[in-house]
């Protein structure tokens, strides 16, 4: 068999993967994408709606990606680059509302997050007072670290340093505008990480302790002082090609693309398509996966068909992943990691500027969920003007549901549209006391569509690694939103890391035995 690898997947990390390996495999090599349903790029979806002659985006899924110099927001920039999208992205500057005024819903009203020293003087909001208290509590309280405990969740681990008001005012709130779930189940070794070492590697609390952990910090990281300088003389040779671009980028806070985030995976469809060693196939699930006689790997297609690789990139969902190996081993990753389900309902009015207040939005924390069905509102139209043109238009997104969708609305399969709308507009109207009747309203549901890393993640992890090196007779990787991060760029520099430093791309025929996850698992030790 001539070099083979399929990914399978068509979203954001499969399109990511299957670019990666473009750029790095030879003509004559090929290179197979399988993606189940009839569209390419998975969760990221941008739909153009009309209304009286007026055409405007309404983003289904990830909204903006968020700059900085960390390596998954190089990464995705830097995709960017290589697919030419410089001219259509568009930014929220740092000096933006949008970049500044970000709320949170207490008692009935929205408080806007402090940003500064400044906000120590102008005061703080209701819903933040909580912190200072908590801030000194974890000051001044000797270290109380459970133990025996490898971990604990969020609400468990903020509460103990900081107090129970922090995390039901403050850190529930952030966790539902990113997993879309409750922190009394999530884990914070995994997503607090630098905090609940800091916990359990001293004496003298969290934040004392942070200086310790950015020391342990920077000396694992010199196992990577290679890659690391690579990468950083990639991009200067990249700021000095493209001085504009990239000078955008340093006075953003967030970014996304004229024409709506779906800019990115057309884009990478489309020059996928145009590489004469890669295959494309839509509307066909895979639905086994197996070793075959000549001990390459076998992925089994709905219609029958096999599709044989030396290697198979799997960006599926954990629970499609365990349905390909049905009625064999399986890994408590698969078996006990539930996914959160959300409704998006955007929601446009013809008329500028109806929300009440200038910002990027607001977040529903659980201090305020009794009296609410929505885990957050994005006013589109404040955070990215760009994107409405010229039109007199006001866009919002509301989120609802999350880990209480079934609670709130029933199964996601069968909740209809009708009831997620009046939700969405029961919402703006209690919260943002708009009355007016929108010009155009449309409810999309994300049916099991974000992982939730629940305590006692990082040991499930720690197994999937190994159970993953032994399916496919180690010919099987893993990439996606269910390890290292469920965000775009997350999920864009795990693609390109597996591929660009993982693989060996020149020895196919031999097992790879690589997971894709052990940068992810060092990065816990």
């Amino acid at each position: 068999m001539s070099q083979t690898v399929t990914v399978l997947g068509g979203g954001i990390t499969g399109l990511s993967a299957a670019w990666f390996l473009a750029q790095r495999l030879p003509p004559t090599a090929r290179i197979q994408l399988v993606e189940g349903s009839s569209r390419l790029g998975g969760w990221v979806r941008t739909d153009r709606r009309q209304v009286d002659g007026t055409s405007f985006i309404a983003e289904k899924g990830p909204r903006t990606l968020r700059t900085g110099r960390s390596r998954e927001a190089l990464a995705a920039l830097e995709l960017i680059d290589d697919l030419d999208l410089r001219s259509d992205v568009i930014v929220a500057q740092k000096t933006s509302a949008a970049a500044r005024n970000r709320y949170i819903l207490y008692n009935g009203e929205l408080n806007c997050m402090p940003t500064g020293i400044g906000s120590l003087i102008t005061g703080l909001p209701p819903a933040v007072r909580c912190l200072p208290r908590g801030i000194w509590h974890d000051l001044t309280t000797k270290s109380d670290t459970p133990e025996g405990v490898t971990d604990e969740s969020i609400n468990s681990f903020v509460s103990r340093r900081f107090g129970q008001d922090v995390d039901d005012n403050l850190a529930s709130a952030v966790m539902h505008g990113i997993y879309a779930a409750d922190t009394k189940v999530l884990s914070a070794r995994a997503l607090l990480y630098p905090f609940w070492l800091a916990d359990h590697t001293g004496k003298t609390g969290v934040l004392r302790g942070l200086r310790r952990v950015a020391k342990l910090s920077r000396a694992r990281n010199t196992k990577h002082a290679l890659r690391d300088a690579e990468e950083r003389y990639s991009i200067s040779k990249r700021r000095m090609q493209n001085r504009e671009f990239w000078s955008m980028i340093d006075d953003a806070s967030m970014y996304s693309f004229r024409d709506g985030m779906q800019t990115l995976t057309d884009r990478l469809a489309s020059r996928l398509a145009e590489c004469p060693n890669v295959d494309i196939i839509t509307d066909q699930p895979a639905s086994e996966a197996r070793v075959g006689a000549d001990g390459n790997a076998e992925i089994v297609l709905s219609n029958g068909s096999v599709v044989q690789a030396q290697h198979v990139i799997n960006t599926l969902p954990l629970y499609k992943i365990r349905s390909l190996f049905k009625g064999r081993s399986s890994n408590v990753l698969l078996d006990e990691t539930p996914y959160a389900s959300v409704a998006v309902v955007n929601v446009t009015y013809t008329k500028r500027n109806i929300v009440p207040v200038d910002g990027f939005g607001y977040l529903v924390p659980r201090a305020s969920a009794a009296n609410s069905k929505a885990l957050g509102v994005v006013f589109d139209s404040c955070s990215l003007p760009q994107q409405d043109g010229d039109a007199e238009i006001s866009r919002l997104s509301v989120m609802l549901g999350g880990s209480r969708f079934d609670e709130l609305f029933g199964s996601p399969a069968t909740v209809t549209k009708d009831v997620l709308e009046n939700a969405a507009m029961e919402t703006i109207s209690n919260h943002l006391g708009i009355k007016a009747a929108p010009s155009d309203i449309d409810a999309t549901v994300g049916q099991h569509c974000i992982p939730s890393y629940t305590v006692g993640y990082i040991d499930r992890l720690k197994s999937m690694h190994e159970w993953v090196q032994a399916q496919l007779g180690g010919r099987m990787s893993v990439v996606g939103a269910a390890y290292g991060g469920p965000a775009v760029p997350q999920c864009i520099m795990h693609a390109r890391d597996l591929v660009n430093h993982h693989l060996r791309l020149d020895a196919l025929e031999k097992p790879q035995l690589v997971s894709g996850l052990e940068d992810i698992i060092s990065g816990f030790e």
